[in-house]
């Protein structure tokens, strides 16, 4: 066997131990203990070059509910901003670059996190709002599930 060969079968028995070890951490866990509760919300009207300045650069954030009279009506994603020219982003709103509530994809607090994951994984998302009915309770994103793995994972080093 030749040692490139050997390499790769053993980089690929290191990620499906890393795989069921993230597994075996997240096992119990529900979207609640990863999910951020301060989230940024924004109204319809907001321009883009206004919530990019306030929101996105200045907090790091990378996801912004878009809501209106307390009611969430989509949700605004850094991808969603990028497919607009930035010459367009002093005229463009909120809520013509957003998703629709209509469309989000979202889950519930008490769902698996594992479960959280692998929705993320199916439909193409790096973050779900958290919502109960209509009401939003947070957000969850992959990094949170990161941040969530590592300090389950530094418990649990012997």
């Amino acid at each position: 066997m030749d040692c490139l060969h050997r390499w790769d079968l053993e980089s690929a028995a290191a990620s499906q131990v890393r795989q069921q070890t993230n597994h075996d951490l997240l096992a119990g866990h529900r979207v609640s203990d990863a999910m951020r509760r301060d989230y940024t919300h924004v109204s319809p009207g907001t321009s883009l070059e206004q919530l990019v300045n306030e929101h996105i650069l200045g907090s790091g954030r990378r996801s912004l509910v878009v809501e209106q009279n307390g009611r969430v009506v989509g949700l605004l994603t850094l991808y969603d901003v990028k497919k607009v020219l930035r010459s367009d982003w002093s005229t463009t709103t909120a809520a013509q670059a957003m998703l629709p509530a209509e469309q989000m994809k979202r889950i519930r607090p008490d769902a698996e996190l594992e479960a959280a994951l692998e929705e993320m994984d199916r439909d193409g998302v790096n973050q779900l709002p958290v919502m109960v009915d209509d009401q939003i309770q947070g957000l969850l994103g992959r990094d949170d599930v990161i941040g969530l793995l590592r300090t389950l994972g530094e418990f649990h080093r012997k």
